[in-house]
């Protein structure tokens, strides 16, 4: 899904506001094509043959998702997910081929989190990157590697997705 063409980045009228809201429209987009078909699950059955297309809206506020069947147009449920998800955007590759990666900053601290959308549930953390906020969590071409910065400390940290650890970090200027 593509919002507006390719040109809505470059018309200097935009606002923050409009730019996130135009990227957050984006990553909707392709988390649904990323994750369907996804089963759909009912209150007391193990799971439905039925399957559909789901939007995934990740709720900073609540630290929880809303599913949004995209037939119907309508929510199917809301789950706790107990992370703020942050920044997805189509021009960084947040996709490792099973999870989607992202980062929350809970308590100033940056932490990477990945996301399985077949569970809608946080499978992986890698805490303790450094003092809060992050800005982007970008997968590397390897899908086994990923660098996020961690602006209250001046640094990006390269993080090794396989293994849940830190690789290193590289210091760089104020607020990366």
């Amino acid at each position: 899904m593509i919002v507006g063409g390719g040109d809505w980045l470059l018309s200097s009228s935009l606002d923050r506001r409009t730019v996130l809201k135009g990227a957050s429209t984006v990553a909707l987009g392709l988390l649904a094509s990323a994750c369907v078909p996804t089963a759909v699950r009912s209150a007391g059955a193990v799971s439905v043959a039925e399957e559909r297309e789901t939007v995934y809206v990740f709720n900073v506020g609540s630290k929880d998702v809303t599913l949004i069947d995209v037939a119907n147009r309508q929510v199917r449920e809301t789950r706790p997910l107990g992370a703020a998800v942050r920044w997805l955007s189509n021009e960084q590759t947040y996709w490792d081929g099973s999870r989607i990666w992202t980062y929350d900053f809970p308590n100033d601290q940056v932490q990477a989190i990945a996301i399985d959308p077949k569970q809608v549930a946080v499978t992986k953390t890698i805490a303790g990157l450094g003092k809060g906020p992050g800005h982007s969590l970008v997968v590397l071409p390897d899908k086994k590697k990923a660098a996020v910065n961690v602006a209250g400390d001046n640094l990006i940290a390269f993080l090794d997705l396989e293994h849940a650890t830190v690789d290193g970090t590289l210091q760089t200027g104020a607020f990366p």
